[in-house]
C-alpha cells in the first residue's frame, strides 16, 4: 500500500518519456564564477545600453560639427556593437567577445575622430560625445580582457582622450580640463574594473573552496564505507570461517563432518558477497536515514532541497540503511561535481508500506547537464559501484533516468519490487 505525497512535498514523480523527473522549485543557487560573470555582463549590457541613449541627445547637439559619413559610421559602429553586447548578455553567448568588440571599436573610434570632425576650427568649444561612453567601453574591457589588459586598458583610454580633448578636433580644451577629464574617467573606470576583480576573485575563491568542501565530504564518505566493508569482511571471516574451520578440525564423526561442509558452504556464500548481513547487525528507524540525508543536504555547500512524504516509521538491518545512505552521498556528490552551475538539486525521501514491512524511495534530482547513462565508461565507478552495487546488495534497486541537458533523477528503492509489482 503507498502513500501519494502531500502538497507540500517538493519532489513529484512524473513521467516524460518515461523519465522520473522532479517538480524542483528551483532554490536560489550558491555563489558561483559563471553567475557572477553572468550577472556583470548583463548589467555592462543594461548600463552601456542606457548610457548609448543618454547620449543621443548630445550626438544630435554635435551633428553639425562632423561629417555625415563619419558620424554615421562611428553611431552605427558604437550603437550597434554595445546593442549586440546587451543582447549577448541577457542570451548568456558570446559575451567575452561582444564586450571585446565595444572596447576595441571604442579605442578606433576615439583614435580617428578628428577625421570625424568637418574642420578643427568648426569643433573649438565643443565636448566630443564620446565622453558619455567612456565608462561604458572601461566596463566593457573589464568584462572581456584579463585583469591586466583591462588595468592597462583602463589607463590608456583616458590618457587617449585627454589629449584629443586638448586638440581643436576634440573641442579645444585647456589642459587642466583635460586631465580633469582624465583623472575622473580613469578614478571611475577604476571602480569599476576593480569591482568586477573583486567579485569574480571572489567567486573564484568560493567555487574551489565548494570544490574542495565537496571532494572531502566524498573521500570521507568513501572512507567510511570502505570501513563499514572492512568490518562486515572481519565478521565474515571471524564469525563464519574461523568457526567453520574450528569445526573442521574437531569434527569426529560423520554428521560432524557433514556439519563442518554445510559451514564451509555458507562460509563461500558470505565471502564471495561481503555485504551480506552478518548475524549480529541491528536494525535502525528509518527516521535516522532521513535526519542523515536531512543532514547532508545542509551540510554541502549551496542549497539543497529536501523534503520527506509517506510513512516512514519502520525499521530496517544497519546494512540496509548504511548501503541507502552511501548511494545518496555518492548520487548528490555527483550532482555537485557533474550537473554544472546554477543547477537545482533536490534530495527526497518516500515512505510507503507499513511499520511491519517497510518499504522507501530515495530520489536525488537536479536539472543539470546530464548525460547519457548508456554511454558512461567502464572505468568510471561512482554509478557502477558506489551507487548500483551498493543498493543492489542490500536488496534494493536503483533507476537512474537522465537526459543530455534536461537534468538527471536517481531513484533509490529498498525493498527491490517483486516480479508481481514489477508486471503491476
Amino acid at each position: 500500500m503507498s502513500n501519494s505525497p502531500t502538497p507540500t512535498t517538493r519532489e513529484a514523480r512524473g513521467s516524460r518519456g518515461g523519465q522520473w523527473r522532479g517538480a524542483v522549485p528551483g532554490p536560489r543557487p550558491p555563489l558561483s564564477r559563471a553567475q557572477i560573470d553572468s550577472t556583470l555582463a548583463r548589467l555592462e549590457g543594461l548600463f552601456g545600453f542606457v548610457f548609448a541613449l543618454l547620449s543621443i541627445p548630445v550626438l544630435n547637439e554635435s551633428a553639425a560639427t562632423l561629417r555625415p559619413e563619419w558620424a554615421w559610421a562611428v553611431s552605427i559602429a558604437l550603437f550597434g556593437s554595445i546593442g549586440v553586447a546587451f543582447i549577448c548578455s541577457l542570451a548568456g553567448r558570446g559575451v567575452r567577445i561582444s564586450m571585446g568588440v565595444v572596447a576595441c571599436v571604442f579605442v578606433v573610434t576615439l583614435v580617428l575622430w578628428p577625421l570625424a570632425v568637418r574642420s578643427p576650427t568648426a569643433a573649438l568649444g565643443t565636448q566630443p560625445w564620446l565622453w558619455y561612453i567612456v565608462i561604458v567601453a572601461i566596463g566593457a574591457a573589464g568584462i572581456s580582457f584579463p585583469t591586466f589588459w583591462a588595468a592597462a586598458y583602463t589607463i590608456a583610454v583616458p590618457a587617449i582622450f585627454a589629449v584629443l580633448r586638448v586638440l581643436p578636433a576634440g573641442g579645444g580644451a585647456p589642459w587642466e580640463l583635460a586631465l580633469l577629464d582624465a583623472v575622473y574617467a580613469l578614478l571611475l573606470g577604476s571602480f569599476v574594473v576593480m569591482v568586477i576583480t573583486a567579485l569574480r576573485t571572489t567567486a573564484s575563491q568560493v567555487d574551489e573552496a565548494q570544490s574542495t568542501a565537496v571532494r572531502r565530504y566524498a573521500d570521507a564518505a568513501k572512507r567510511h564505507a570502505a570501513e563499514q566493508e572492512r568490518t562486515r569482511v572481519d565478521t565474515v571471516i571471524h564469525d563464519r570461517v574461523l568457526s567453520t574451520l574450528l569445526a573442521a578440525s574437531r569434527s569426529r564423526t560423520a554428521d560432524d563432518r557433514e556439519l563442518a561442509v554445510q559451514m564451509a558452504r555458507r562460509a563461500l556464500v558470505a565471502l564471495q558477497s561481503v555485504d551480506a548481513e552478518s548475524e549480529g547487525s541491528a536494525d535502525l528507524p528509518l527516521s535516522v536515514l532521513v535526519d542523515r540525508s536531512r543532514s547532508l543536504a545542509e551540510t554541502l555547500t549551496g542549497e539543497i532541497g529536501f523534503s520527506v512524504d509517506g510513512d516512514l516509521g519502520g525499521t530496517v538491518p544497519a546494512r540496509v540503511l548504511e548501503g541507502l545512505y552511501s548511494a545518496t552521498v555518492q548520487a548528490i556528490v555527483n550532482s555537485i561535481q557533474h550537473a554544472g552551475d546554477g543547477a537545482a538539486r533536490t534530495i527526497s525521501v518516500h515512505g510507503r508500506g507499513t511499520p511491519g514491512r517497510p518499504e522507501v524511495t530515495v530520489v536525488v534530482a537536479d536539472t543539470g547537464t546530464g548525460f547519457d547513462v548508456d554511454a558512461v565508461p567502464p572505468d568510471r565507478l561512482g554509478v557502477r559501484i558506489s551507487i548500483r552495487e551498493r543498493v543492489d546488495a542490500v536488496g534494493g534497486t536503483t533507476d537512474i533516468r537522465s537526459i543530455p541537458g534536461a537534468g538527471t533523477t536517481i531513484a533509490i528503492t529498498w525493498p527491490a519490487p517483486s516480479a508481481t509489482e514489477v508486471g503491476a
